[in-house]
């Protein structure tokens, strides 16, 4: 039996002890697996997502720019089963999401693998500005006013006048906007700098979660009928 990162050891020893207890043969032991993996871990994911806190019950790091809204809300939507029978196992993993890193594309399983145990990356100006390869976005209503406040003008005949931001936001690019407010500011474009993702963990259940799941699939398969899940001790 394979479990890495969703059971932790007491709910992988009392997985076991049920298991040899109810004496399952193969296909019902396989099949209380790939149900405790879908109704149990997957959903358990689903519902961390949703209350944006850990399974333990701890809140995320909230982020730190200006973007507001739930994190992670697709990455559960992601996760999929491998039945793997001759290890008597299931495996959960990460596919899909179509997430890229400019023009390069990104295994979602990079992804949950840094949300879930947090990551530091080291990005070079040079590589970030190759990324930046849409010339069709135009500039934002926060850069027109960044652009505004710094002085930005046009010249309109002889005379130069400060353009409205629906004119900044109708005609210039967006990246153009970004290099006109680095040189307005007076700041020098960074060579590199470091992303540090705090760990967010959504995979894996509490003791309490664990227990409920198990006393359902038991009894969604036929077994432990009587069985509750206060008299499972995680």
């Amino acid at each position: 039996m394979i479990v890495d990162g969703q059971l932790n050891k007491g709910q992988l020893k009392e997985l076991r002890q049920a298991l040899r207890q109810l004496d399952f043969p193969p296909k019902k032991r396989q099949r209380l697996l790939w149900r405790l993996a879908k109704y149990g871990v997957i959903n358990a994911a689903a519902r961390h997502v949703r209350q944006q806190q850990t399974p333990d019950g701890t809140a995320w790091a909230k982020r730190k720019g200006r973007r507001r809204g739930k994190m992670l809300r697709n990455l559960p939507k992601l996760l999929h089963i491998r039945e793997m029978p001759e290890t008597e196992s299931v495996r959960i993993y990460l596919q899909g999401g179509g997430y890229r890193n400019g023009a390069n594309p990104v295994p979602a399983g990079v992804v949950g693998y840094g949300q879930q145990r947090g990551m530091s990356v080291s990005v070079k100006g040079r590589q970030a500005q190759k990324g930046k390869s849409d010339t069709t976005r135009l500039a934002t209503r926060r850069q027109a006013k960044k652009l505004r406040a710094l002085g930005y003008r046009v010249k309109q005949g002889t005379r130069w006048r400060k353009p409205a931001y629906s004119e900044i936001e109708g005609v210039m690019r967006f990246d153009q906007a970004g290099l006109l407010i680095k040189k307005l500011s007076g700041k020098a474009a960074k060579a590199a700098w470091t992303i540090d993702v705090p760990a967010r963990p959504f995979l894996g259940m509490s003791d309490e979660e664990f227990n409920k799941a198990l006393a359902r699939q038991l009894q969604a398969i036929g077994f432990g009928w009587n069985v509750n899940a206060q008299d499972i001790k995680g």
